[in-house]
């Protein structure tokens, strides 16, 4: 049995079939730990632009939340302005369709009670007050001319 020294200098001389084989097993280790270190090199590339991606989410997560905090207590914010907070005001065609609550709660409706101020049932500062809230509990502001 031949014994041979693992020194690739000698093989590179040394023609014969195990020479040519463990060249070849060289070759072949070296391009695997090439390959495994690409690999490696592109899995922390990975990594890193994972870490990133999960820092501003994290980020943005924190931002939205204490967004979401201060306006449950209403404190006013700097991101946009919902019609919630400024009050949509309707047209006057959809202000007549509005019920209000007069002398003590009776419900009628917008005509009913505008009649009811002209002739002096209730005064004019009551009948505004009533289309207000009326307004409000559909979800609307009202016109500056109720307010």
């Amino acid at each position: 049995m031949t014994d041979y020294i693992d020194n690739p200098n000698k093989y590179q001389t040394d023609n014969t079939p195990l020479a040519q084989a463990m060249m070849r097993a060289q070759a072949a280790q070296a391009e695997a730990d090439k390959a495994k270190q690409d690999a490696l090199a592109a899995e922390a590339t990975e990594r890193t632009k994972q870490e990133e991606i999960d820092r501003a989410v994290e980020l943005s997560m924190s931002r939205m939340n204490q967004q979401l905090q201060a306006q449950r207590l209403g404190v006013k914010t700097q991101g946009a302005i919902r019609s919630q907070d400024v009050g949509v005001i309707p047209p006057m065609a959809e202000v007549e369709k509005t019920t209000v609550r007069v002398l003590g709660g009776i419900e009628v409706s917008y005509r009913q009670a505008k009649d009811m101020a002209e002739v002096g049932q209730i005064t004019q500062a009551e009948f505004n007050k009533a289309v207000v809230d009326g307004l409000a509990v559909r979800g609307y502001a009202a016109p500056k001319s109720f307010t």
